[in-house]
């Protein structure tokens, strides 16, 4: 049977499981589900992908249209792969002090780059594009913040992979909370089926748990706020996780899983690790997202080390 897809964003979703057996704690399981095997190496395609669509079929975005977003890297690089694929000018902001690649990599799919003062923050990237939106003719910002599409598609294809390929036999799934779309999609489909949900979050910037934002060296998670698209009451749990130990994790998916995760995917794997080992989780089967690729974190604390 031929198996071709008309274009890249068909390849988006239908992330692989993979069992952490050299991980997971005795008498626990433990699942990563590999987000990087997505295109742009992430699970922002999702997101990407269902908020440009819905822009299109709400008739917001129309031919020709120009599309406006904030981002620090996975959720830009997404954008631009799916915007420009389907023939929109994408004009993306992001903090100063980024790393440079990240820029590049945007600017080589056809994107505009705008830096914003490194302290602003998020909050800064955001409010740019909108005004670069609000002055733009035939421009949205799709604000992935509080746009009901990035939860929606979650659900509908991420939480729902998982609930069909384990055979419903999943207890708990760890999520990482940037946009906050991961988790809450995951939540709306499989809380109901009797899932825990947990949320993970850099211990520095506790602002789920109810804790003032702060500094971190996580990179895709804790934007500093709680997203409008996330309720903390959705959630079972929130793990803080510290930077070192995020680190810590990195390399040991890599060392002993042979599996390459950024700093994102090493807090969620941490946070998988710590739950798995409680006794109430004895023999219970937990699904930890990692959202992206290692490689795209080769100048990372996390993979600079001597040995």
């Amino acid at each position: 049977m031929v198996r071709i897809a008309a274009d890249v964003t068909w390849l988006i979703g239908k992330t692989p499981l993979v069992d952490m057996a050299r991980l997971s704690p005795a008498g626990c399981r433990v699942i990563a589900k590999l987000e990087a095997v997505n295109p742009t190496g992430s699970n922002k395609g999702r997101a990407a992908l269902a908020m440009i669509l819905h822009a299109e079929r709400s008739g917001f975005l129309r031919p020709g249209g120009t599309l406006v977003e904030s981002t620090s890297g996975d959720l830009g690089l997404a954008i631009a792969q799916v915007g420009r694929r389907r023939g929109y000018r994408v004009v993306l902001t992001m903090p100063e002090g980024t790393p440079p690649h990240r820029a590049s990599l945007l600017r080589a799919l056809g994107a505009e780059v705008m830096a914003t003062p490194a302290s602003e923050g998020m909050r800064g990237a955001m409010s740019r594009a909108e005004q670069v939106a609000r002055q733009t003719p035939g421009a949205i910002c799709l604000q992935a913040f509080t746009n009901r599409a990035n939860a929606r598609v979650h659900a509908e294809t991420t939480a729902r992979e998982i609930w069909e390929d384990t055979d419903g036999q999943v207890d708990v799934v760890v999520a990482p909370v940037g946009t906050g779309g991961t988790a809450a999609g995951c939540a709306a489909l499989l809380r109901e089926l009797g899932v825990r949900i947990v949320a993970v979050e850099p211990s520095s910037s506790p602002v789920l748990a109810g804790g003032a934002a702060g500094a971190h060296d996580i990179a895709g998670l804790g934007a500093g706020f709680v997203p409008d698209i996330l309720g903390v009451r959705m959630l079972d749990e929130i793990v803080p996780v510290d930077d070192d130990d995020a680190r810590r994790c990195v390399l040991r998916l890599a060392r002993e899983e042979a599996v390459l995760a950024g700093p994102a995917g090493g807090a969620v794997m941490h946070a998988a690790i710590t739950i798995a080992t409680r006794p109430e989780n004895r023999g219970k089967m937990i699904v930890a997202i990692l959202p992206d690729t290692g490689e795209r974190f080769f100048d990372h604390s996390a993979y600079r080390h001597e040995d």
